[in-house]
Parts: structure tokens; C-alpha cells; sequence
């Protein structure tokens, strides 16, 4: 595969904090001194429910900002851009592939793919996107091009989410309990896919699972307790 990324595209988050208001008062989601992540490197985040998983890749996404602290990808800091700064930066910058694929049950395949690309097109940084059906031959789902969503299996649909996430080239990928609703096969396909993907295309990967099995295949697993991020447990490589 020939796709490419060469923007810098480390991940550096210090001192964040997520506050929410409630009735009975203020909770903490996450309390997380610092959370670094190398460019071009995969890392898995694990940790009990609650814990503040899914809060932390919002925020590293920019899809939230921190109640305190900062994100930065590269050189641009997220956590400070307003909400249309960061819906252009993850438009141009960022991979996005959830527990649920989302996929347009309308639109085959290919039309998904280039609805996304189209959606993106406009602040990619290159001006050669990939095509739909070229990403999916590459993907090994070429077959698939032309089926509707309900014409294929939960793993085949996740597949595709994952060609979705990365038709426009990004600098990071996030991943947010993405083999969540797989049998054990479609998952590890899955997780193939995503780190072959990501060494492919140099990018970084944040994979949140609750699945040492899928974890233990990233580089790194950093383990969150009840909102706190804790030290990395294993390095591998």
C-alpha cells in the first residue's frame, strides 16, 4: 500500500482534567497527568468501566475540551482551537473508527467511502486522495464495493468502517472499542487491519479496548484507573 502520511504527529497530553456538573454536584471523569504518545506508534488504553477511557479519546480528539490541560498533535494544540478550528483539524487530521461501524445503510460500500472522502476533501493536505474502490482493493475488500451495509457481516461492516476512517490519509487514528461487538475472528481481523493500516500510512494509533487479547498486540498498553491515568504497564518491540 503506497499510502502515505509525513506530518509530525505525536500525541503530548499534560495535567487534563474533565469536570462534569450533575444535580449531586460536580464529578470527576478524568484525571490524567500525562499521556504521550510517540509518532508513528500504537498504544492500547485499557481500564474498568467508568474509568474514563472513551472521555480521554474525546479529548485527544478534540471532539471535547479538557475542563484544564492540553493536548497537543504535533505541534498544533488542540485543546485551545474553537469548535470549528478542531472540526476542520479532525477532518484533515484524524481517523475516527467506533464500537458501532455507523455506516449509511443506503449507500453501498464505495458510496460511503466517497462520502467521507467528499466530506473531508476540502481540508485534506493532499491533493491526490485515495478513491474508494482503490482503498478497498488494498484493503482486501474489493469484493464489497457495490453491497449495501446489511448485505454484510459485522466484521465485514467494521472493515469497511476502518477503510472509511483512513480513505483520507490521517495523521492519527483513534479507535473506541472497535472489536466491542465481534465474535473473536472478525475482531482479530479488525485488529490486524487497523495496525497494519496504521504502520502503512505512519500513522499513530490510540486504540481504547477492554480486551487484553486485542491490547496485547499494540506496542504499548497504558492502564487507566478510576480517573487517573496510570503509568504504562507493558512495552513490547
Amino acid at each position: 500500500m503506497s499510502i502515505s502520511n509525513t506530518g509530525a504527529n505525536s500525541i503530548d497530553a499534560r495535567d487534563l482534567i474533565v469536570d462534569y456538573g450533575t444535580a449531586a454536584g460536580t464529578v470527576r471523569a478524568l484525571q490524567c497527568p500525562q499521556f504521550f504518545v510517540e509518532s508513528g506508534s500504537n498504544v492500547a488504553v485499557m481500564g474498568p468501566s467508568g474509568c474514563g477511557k472513551s472521555t480521554l479519546l474525546g479529548v485527544l480528539a478534540g471532539l471535547a475540551r479538557p475542563t484544564s490541560g492540553t493536548v497537543k498533535i504535533g505541534d498544533q494544540p488542540i485543546s485551545t482551537l474553537s469548535e470549528r478550528e478542531r472540526v476542520r483539524f479532525r477532518r484533515r487530521a484524524l481517523g475516527m473508527v467506533y464500537q458501532a461501524d455507523n455506516l449509511l445503510p443506503h449507500l453501498t460500500v464505495e458510496e460511503n467511502l466517497g462520502l467521507q472522502l467528499a466530506i473531508c476533501r476540502d481540508d485534506m493536505n493532499t491533493s491526490q486522495p485515495t478513491a474508494p474502490a482503490e482503498i478497498l482493493e488494498r484493503l482486501g475488500l474489493g469484493s464489497l464495493s457495490k453491497r449495501l451495509p446489511d448485505q454484510l457481516s459485522g466484521g465485514q461492516r467494521q472493515r469497511v468502517a476502518v477503510a472509511r476512517a483512513v480513505i483520507h490519509r490521517p495523521a492519527v487514528i483513534f479507535a473506541d472499542e472497535p472489536t466491542g461487538a465481534l465474535d473473536a475472528d472478525s475482531a482479530q481481523m479488525v485488529i490486524k487491519l487497523l495496525i497494519d493500516v496504521q504502520r502503512e500510512m505512519a500513522a499513530t494509533l490510540v486504540l481504547v479496548t477492554h480486551d487484553p487479547t486485542m491490547a496485547k498486540q499494540l506496542q504499548r498498553v497504558v492502564t487507566l484507573s478510576r480517573a487517573q491515568a496510570n503509568e504504562e504497564t507493558r512495552r513490547v518491540g
